[in-house]
């Protein structure tokens, strides 16, 4: 993700951030092999109100019938294909307050109820509390252990933005502009980090329970609707709506997923990945009612993009997925992009949501598709992981190919100028405090200040040995922060004392709550 435009965005030893058990892991038991409940969370140091236990999901079929005049879903199904780790008596999902009307469990209805997620997100009013969407199967029809089944959830209603502890919007947001009335509005901007995909399907909507995706949006002729992955075509019906069908048949973290709507100058190409070989889709969508020159302008960027992939592909290894491509969007007030996967999400200005692509932007979202949504984090305590990744290949970049500083130079200028009070909240940490999640200095600068001192330490060639180590160990799957410590210091080549000083090196620049001390120098 790009900064949030508009938002107020010690020990002695290596501190290891707490790291929840599988989704799978978390049910209670009588340790009599008796039928048990999925426990509702799976631990996260930052939003224990999410994630649920008891089972993996394997593949998600989400259907909306959506009217974008009215923001209504018409109807909607999300049908879930899980494993359950342990006989289910009753497990939960993540979903907000639309009107659930059945609830199928291996196709026999089961009851179910809506409630509030514990603890409490925020003491801020306007903060949204993410809510559960609790199901009781009946015995005949409760999940097994290590069988699959499937859970059926109708629902339709008036999909809302989620509200985050920073303010920020996310989720199912209603693509509009300018901020103040009156407005015009198109459709949906969707974007989910962290936990907006609960906005508009049940889910287990944590970053470690990765599954594929087929996503069918019906919306009136003339609308544009994208989801994650390839088109595999439309379908026409009677009444003059089409069902757009995308299926990304990558593991994929709910966060990444999207079904905006809305009226786009919607192009598909193609590029040639080089270092593969392999041709791509390339899905672009351009709010329509750009002007010439924002279109043009937005354009220029897009024509920057497979030079973009091709050169973040030579340092990282192959592009990871299938297609690619972006949207362009209207949607004032939210002022942000997001590395939707495979189709990174651009919201425009703040307050008109003019159209707009920054290209130094453009790389940051291509480059997540490496760092952040082939290899995830795994809570959300792990973001630096993500954005340390995405904004040092942004210095990189701009170093190599448009005249920026480079990147030793950048960590030198922060080091020098940084005041101390933004050295207090750990990137590894982040204060226990879901607001500091999109706090630029800890989770992005310093992000990025802590790979770019270790490449100072260990060299070009080690350090991009383990950025594509990191890429094959993890792909598709999930990083803490432990485990990348373990590989940076196995790639590092490092022993004795100076690997020790490793240790110490990370522990500052990652769970420290005070200017580091420990420079590349000190391993001259």
């Amino acid at each position: 993700m790009a900064l949030r435009s508009g938002v107020i965005v010690v020990t002695a030893a290596l501190m290891v951030a707490t790291v929840p058990a599988s989704a799978s892991a978390l049910a209670s038991s009588d340790g009599k092999g008796k039928p048990t409940v999925g426990k509702r969370t799976l631990g996260d140091p930052l939003f224990p109100q999410i994630g649920n236990g008891g089972y993996d999901v394997d593949h998600y079929r989400i259907y909306l019938n959506y009217d974008p005049t009215d923001n209504v879903f018409k109807s909607a199904k999300t049908t879930i294909r899980a494993t359950a780790d342990r006989k289910l008596k009753r497990f939960s999902l993540d979903f907000q307050d639309l009107d659930v009307s059945s609830v199928k469990v291996d196709g026999r209805p089961a009851r179910f109820k809506q409630v509030d997620a514990t603890p409490v997100l925020s003491s801020n009013p306007v903060v949204t509390q993410p809510m559960k969407l609790v199901v009781t199967p009946r015995p005949s029809s409760r999940p097994k252990a290590g069988r699959n089944f499937t859970v059926k959830v109708k629902y339709s209603g008036t999909p809302k933005a989620i509200t985050d502890a920073d303010e920020s919007v996310e989720g199912w947001i209603r693509a509009c502009y300018p901020l103040a009335e009156p407005q015009t509005c198109d459709g949906s901007f969707v974007v989910n980090e962290p936990i907006g995909a609960q906005s508009w399907f049940p889910s287990n909507n944590y970053p470690s329970d990765k599954a594929t995706f087929r996503t069918l949006i019906r919306v009136p002729k003339g609308k544009t609707a994208l989801g994650i992955g390839e088109n595999i075509g439309n379908k026409k019906h009677r009444d003059g709506t089409v069902t757009w069908r995308w299926l990304e048949d990558a593991p994929t973290a709910t966060y990444l997923t999207t079904a905006t709507v809305g009226d786009f100058k919607y192009v598909v190409g193609s590029m040639r990945e080089k270092s593969t070989g392999r041709s791509l889709p390339v899905y672009n969508a351009v709010d329509s009612s750009a002007t010439a020159e924002q279109a043009d302008a937005v354009q220029a960027s897009l024509d920057q993009a497979p030079g973009q992939l091709n050169f973040l592909s030579r340092l990282y290894g192959p592009y990871p997925f299938d297609s690619t491509g972006a949207v362009a969007d209207r949607a004032a007030g939210v002022g942000y992009a997001l590395e939707v996967q495979g189709k990174p999400h651009y919201a425009g200005n703040y307050r008109t949501g003019d159209p707009a692509i920054n290209v130094g932007t453009q790389l940051h979202e291509l480059a997540h598709q490496w760092f952040g949504n082939r290899v995830t984090l795994q809570t959300w305590a792990d973001i630096w992981f993500n954005e340390g990744w995405a904004n040092w290949s942004t210095w990189y970049w701009s170093a190599k190919k448009s005249d920026g500083k480079d990147p030793a130079a950048l960590f030198d200028d922060l080091y020098a100028s940084t005041p101390a009070e933004d050295w207090e909240i750990a990137p590894a940490i982040l204060g226990g405090d879901p607001s500091n999640l999109f706090e630029f200095f800890p989770t992005y600068q310093r992000g990025a200040m802590t790979l770019q001192g270790y490449r100072e330490i260990v060299g070009d060639a080690k350090f991009f040995g383990l950025s594509r180590k990191l890429g094959k160990r993890y792909a598709y799957s999930n990083i803490n922060t432990a485990q990348f410590i373990r590989q940076a210091k196995k790639a590092s080549g490092l022993k004795g004392a100076k690997r020790a000083l490793l240790d110490d090196y990370f522990e500052q620049w990652l769970y420290g709550e005070t200017k580091p001390t420990i420079l590349p120098e000190n391993f001259a």
